[in-house]
């Protein structure tokens, strides 16, 4: 069975088609959609301090500086603050059994802080972002936002 000009014709344009739909709509197959995974701070955002009871990080010059001192280095602690805009996490049911360890996030052109409630939940933890937002926050994961 041979094909004319024509048929070879329709046949390279569904050829085409399938390919178009392939590339856009594979990526969309491949990601399952079950789980909104997000950071604590928005990488909209310019974070310039953190304060918890402990201590706390400040941006001076283009460097991050750790009151009383971490024993951090400063990439560590420019990796540190970054992590609080990069590191992806769950949302987690509210379940708060705990005092909580209040953390103040400094934001450029906000004048009052993001305020971060950390629950400890049996091995694990909980990051409360507002009375709408709770994050699943690993044992593995704290050291990674807060440098223990």
């Amino acid at each position: 069975m041979r094909l004319s000009r024509k048929g070879w014709n329709n046949v390279i344009i569904f050829a085409v088609l399938i390919i178009i739909f392939i590339f856009n709509f594979s990526p969309k197959l491949t990601l399952s959609p079950k789980s909104q995974q997000r950071t604590v701070i928005s990488s909209e955002l310019i974070i310039v301090e953190i304060k918890t009871p402990d201590f706390k990080i400040k941006r001076v010059g283009r460097a991050w500086k750790s009151e009383p001192d971490l024993g951090l280095s400063k990439q560590q602690l420019a990796l540190l603050v970054q992590n609080w805009q990069q590191l992806k996490l769950e949302p987690q049911a509210t379940k708060k059994n705990t005092a909580p360890y209040v953390i103040q996030i400094y934001t450029v052109n906000q004048e009052q802080p993001i305020i971060v409630q950390l629950f400890q939940q049996e091995d694990d933890y909980l990051l409360q972002i507002d009375s709408a937002i709770s994050l699943f926050l690993s044992a593995q994961q704290l050291p990674l936002l807060l440098g223990r």
